[in-house]
């Protein structure tokens, strides 16, 4: 399997969308690919799929303008993000975790750009750039995030900061819709389904692949009809253009059994509100208390899987809308951008690939276990113990050496420092995941201390500008310590001209486009002399004179001419 790589790093890339001149100092850290419990649930009697998990959290900070030591300016964090990247066999899903600021952004004092706001192009600039160094070939790659309006998520009592601002939850589906809306149109758009009939007609044509990937973003609001949500994302820019966007889940595309029950196809990620209403709906089966049920991802061995309540995904929607974080007055938006890798001419045949069911039984309980390559019924009856037989009943004890591994599987002293030299311990490249050196943090942490290095910020305050300092040296500190490095702080100038932006028409002339400009009003020195004054003045041959009014016209009384006048008839 090849992987797809790129040339570009990260901090240029951060650079390029970045103010002109304004200067950032980023974190980044990581943890390298370790198994997880799996984001689909199995079907019955099958295995799930071996899964990775693997954490990346980013942090941007700025020096203060006003800061009054010149020398060593006050360092304020102003974002951060964390992304989990979970990896299977066919399948690369980067979920979006949480994202927050600080709201101490405007100490910067470059002040509003026109090119848009620089936390929405980190933010955009990071998960595009792991989406591109992540790329294998032939496998597809998901984005996923669901957007929930709260005060604060990474940065404690920041909500008491008066500069920062809030979105409400309107706004910030909206937002993340326009942050990844450049993800989706670096690619190609999909080709619409034909129907049925085209499809029939053209089974005798070579099938021709796809030189490119193409892309598409998708958006569900429970509780809102498809009509309802396509003003929260970018529409076409023309009527007949393809949409980029659509109003539907692309859950059917990525799960790995699409005939297999509802609770199969939907992810369980970390603190979703999916993932806690699939926790609520598995205590429907008949084994949930089995040992087959234990852990996440579990495999029900005595029912069919499915649920009494919920029969469908369009079920499942229905009744997230009457959920606690659906329906308190707020919307939560579900998004997702699936990058769908070029087609090749020739299907090639990958034994690893699981299979897709083309039927499965839902309502017989005794239904025979689907074709994966995981299950074999008679595996456990045809395999042979490889260690010889320890004789008990009579002789000498026999000396059993015990096993060691070939490799330690103890990820405690996996900090790197910015050498970027790879871990012994964890393969760059393996069937299930890709982990390229470049696209690593400049501290790897093990899962222990990427847990640690989080309760510290956790713990900070940053509700005052000198709380913030204070809290922000303290988190740089503790996380060097933990990663046993000096200095890994990256500063990044910006180099995006905010104030003009160049394009060029179809007949070639370059024409330059400002930002918005208001009309500037007139002053009394660009008045005329002859204008300035409020009554206007006309020229000697220009003079309109009011016409006469006759005296009998200014009267109320209405008189008539001589012989017109009416006389008073005789008795």
């Amino acid at each position: 399997m090849a992987n797809i790589a790129t040339g570009t790093s990260l901090y240029d890339l951060l650079a390029e969308s970045l103010p002109k001149e304004a200067a950032f100092t980023f974190y980044h850290y990581s943890t390298p690919p370790t198994k997880s419990p799996p984001l689909f649930a199995a079907p019955p009697h099958a295995r799930p799929e071996r899964t990775y998990c693997e954490s990346h959290f980013l942090a941007a900070s700025i020096n203060s303008k006003d800061s009054p030591n010149i020398a060593a300016p006050d360092e304020l964090l102003v974002l951060a993000i964390e992304v989990l990247l979970y990896t299977t066999k066919n399948l690369t899903t980067i979920f979006v975790s949480k994202a927050d600021s600080t709201g101490y952004l405007s100490l910067l004092g470059t002040g509003r750009a026109h090119g848009g706001s620089p936390l929405k192009a980190i933010c955009g600039t990071f998960v595009s750039w792991l989406a591109k160094e992540r790329q294998r070939e032939g496998r597809r790659t998901v984005v996923s995030l669901f957007a929930r309006a709260q005060d604060q998520y990474l940065f404690p009592a920041s909500i008491e900061n008066k500069g920062k601002h809030l979105l409400d939850d309107k706004e910030l589906v909206r937002w993340w819709c326009k942050v990844l809306d450049p993800l989706v149109k670096q690619y190609k758009e999909e080709e619409e389904a034909k129907p049925l009939r085209k499809r029939l007609t053209a089974t005798a044509e070579p099938v021709m692949s796809s030189p490119e990937h193409t892309a598409a973003g998708y958006l569900v609001i429970p509780g809102f009809e498809p009509s309802d949500t396509l003003r929260y994302y970018t529409p076409a820019p023309a009527p007949n253009a393809p949409r980029r966007w659509l109003a539907s889940h692309p859950l059917l595309q990525i799960a790995p059994y699409p005939a297999a029950p509802p609770r199969c196809l939907i992810p369980h990620f970390p603190d979703d509100p999916k993932a806690r209403f699939l926790d609520e709906l598995d205590d429907e089966l008949p084994d949930r208390g089995t040992d087959a049920m234990t852990k996440e991802g579990g495999t029900p061995s005595r029912s069919n899987g499915q649920w009494k309540s919920v029969k469908t995904l369009d079920q499942f929607w229905e009744f997230m809308a009457f959920r606690q974080e659906c329906s308190s007055g707020r919307i939560v938006g579900f998004i997702w951008v699936v990058i769908t890798p070029p087609k090749p001419s020739i299907a090639e045949e990958d034994e690893h690939e699981p299979s897709q069911l083309s039927s499965f039984a839902q309502d017989d309980p005794k239904t025979t276990a689907p074709t994966s390559p995981h299950f074999n019924p008679n595996k456990k009856a045809s395999r042979k113990s490889r260690r010889r037989k320890v004789n008990t009943d009579y002789g000498p004890i026999p000396l059993i050496l015990p096993r060691i591994k070939s490799s330690s599987s103890n990820l405690s002293t996996m900090s790197t420092g910015t050498s970027g030299t790879p871990p012994q311990a964890v393969p760059e490249s393996s069937p299930y995941y890709w982990w390229p050196a470049k696209s690593r943090g400049t501290v790897v942490f093990s899962l222990k201390n990427y847990n640690r290095a989080h309760e510290v910020l956790l713990k900070q305050n940053f509700s005052t500008r000198a709380a913030a300092i204070r809290s922000t040296r303290r988190w740089k500190e503790e996380v060097a310590v933990l990663g046993r490095v000096d200095n890994w702080a990256k500063t990044v100038i910006g180099c995006k001209d905010t104030l003009s932006t160049t394009a060029v028409p179809a007949d070639g002339t370059t024409v330059t486009l400002i930002g918005t400009r208001k009309k500037r009003k007139p002053t009394d020195a660009d008045i005329p002399e002859s204008k300035s004054h409020r009554g206007a003045m006309l020229g000697e041959g220009l003079v309109r004179k009011k016409p006469k009014v006759e005296a009998n016209a200014s009267s109320n009384v209405n008189t008539l001419s001589a012989g017109l006048v009416r006389k008073k008839p005789k008795n």
